[in-house]
């Protein structure tokens, strides 16, 4: 592999759906120690919302809300949060402190992707990094994929990610889309793939993602969640991937943290 893969765990934010956010503080803080231990890239730890942080769930209001959860930031972690383009007022977002997240996810629908980027560009200026999800990328056309990635291009985000919403595509939908978007994106600018398991083929796409991209130099984003857990079918398992990664990529994530985070917080959800 030409570039680097990072792992981003989302059982906290994809995760949420499932349980009405309510993980409760133990589980929280107990899987962000766990997934920054076993080496996890990236955790995103909930979602930024309009209303008041209630304790023990993972919609919070400010950055700060978070910071009750993080124990012992790591350098080498990334830790993100994700907002719906239309959903959240940027106005009460405060400038970024170092105190808690590093980087927000912005996810938009696709007749609002310049919108969404839009936001982005606000959330740049306050200093936190951006990453953006486009939602149901299968349904863009060409012409609009090549519109998304020069858009793209022009914010300057850490990564743009192909975002499976339905559980829908195939081998060959991800292959035509991956090869558009590598051919336009800028080089700098990481590739992700976020995919649901609703025709059981999502840990087998996130591995042809990764194969894909094997032969370019570009950096990739795969979403996981533990155990899959994520809206509707779920996702692909930070346990699979993480142990595919280990022995076909030389990736070094730690799978006893990773089994013991599922066997002490995952069988309550």
């Amino acid at each position: 592999m030409g570039g680097k893969i990072q792992l981003l765990d989302c059982t906290l934010r994809d995760g949420a759906y499932v349980v009405n956010a309510k993980f409760g503080e133990p589980a929280m803080r107990g899987i962000i120690k766990k997934m920054q231990d076993a080496n996890i890239d990236i955790v995103e730890c909930g979602w930024l919302k309009d209303e008041p942080h209630e304790k023990g769930t993972t919609y919070f209001h400010v950055p700060s809300d978070l910071e009750n959860y993080l124990i012992e930031k790591k350098a080498n972690t990334t830790y993100v949060v994700m907002i719906d383009w239309d959903r959240y007022d940027l106005n009460q977002l405060p400038p970024y402190d170092r105190n808690s997240i590093d980087a927000i996810r912005v996810v938009f629908p696709q007749n609002k992707f310049r919108e969404g980027i839009a936001k982005g560009k606000i959330i740049q200026e306050k200093g936190y990094k951006v990453y953006f999800q486009a939602a149901n990328t299968l349904g863009y056309t060409d012409e609009q994929l090549i519109s998304l990635a020069e858009a793209v291009n022009e914010a300057q985000p850490v990564s743009l990610s192909v975002v499976d919403t339905f559980g829908a595509m195939f081998s060959e939908d991800l292959q035509h889309i991956v090869t558009i978007l590598d051919k336009h994106l800028k080089p700098e600018i990481k590739l992700g793939f976020h995919s649901h398991n609703n025709q059981q083929l999502s840990f087998a796409m996130s591995m042809e993602f990764v194969r894909m991209l094997s032969t370019t130099n570009r950096d990739v984003v795969v979403d996981t969640s533990l155990c899959g857990m994520g809206r509707g079918a779920g996702n692909t398992t930070t346990e699979l991937m993480s142990n595919y990664l280990n022995s076909k990529w030389q990736a070094n994530y730690n799978m006893n943290v990773i089994m013991d985070a599922i066997d002490m917080y995952m069988g309550y959800f």
